[in-house]
């Protein structure tokens, strides 16, 4: 079931993106100093939007669940790595998958300014400012044009957050 429901949550976040024309208790953390300016360290391991996912995946391991499906945008498969408490989304470009998004969803990870799952939108809005853009009830903190950190946020609680970039050809 739990693998059922998320082949069907990948193929609804690949439906949306098809549609977009927008070009243990390990403290986890934002680089702003690393060769991309942005990144997020999760169980000692550096992962950065835009980034080859190679090196990260042999350091991560075997994910707990793993999707792929047809990439809209490119040549090849966008795949979706299932790890306890965040997942990884990538795309292809010739024979490497690239980062596009780390989604955490377990309050056993946070931000470094300490938002985690369950901060409320008032202490988002304290830690990073109010130079967000909503859609919904995402909140985007752009990093750049095409980076940026997201917290999803229902009854005034942030329910996952992560980093990612906007992908196209």
């Amino acid at each position: 079931m739990k693998r059922l429901f998320g082949m069907v949550l990948f193929c609804a976040l690949l439906l949306c993106g098809c549609g977009s024309t927008s070009s243990e208790n390990e403290t986890t953390s934002q680089n702003a100093d690393n060769a991309n300016g942005f990144s997020y360290t999760i169980n000692g391991v550096e992962i950065a939007p835009g980034e080859d996912f190679a090196g990260a995946l042999s350091q991560l391991g075997e994910p707990v669940d793993f999707n792929e499906a047809a990439s809209c945008y490119f040549d090849g498969m966008d795949k979706q790595y299932f790890y306890d408490g965040f997942e990884i989304k990538t795309y292809p470009v010739g024979d490497k998958d690239y980062i596009q998004d780390i989604c955490v969803s377990v309050d056993t990870y946070s931000t470094p300014e300490g938002i985690t799952i369950g901060s409320s939108l008032d202490e988002v809005v304290a830690a990073y400012g109010e130079d967000y853009e909503k859609t919904g009830k995402m909140y985007n903190y752009y990093v750049t044009e095409d980076k940026y950190m997201y917290f999803f946020v229902t009854n005034d609680g942030v329910k996952y957050f992560g980093y990612a970039i906007n992908a196209s050809n």
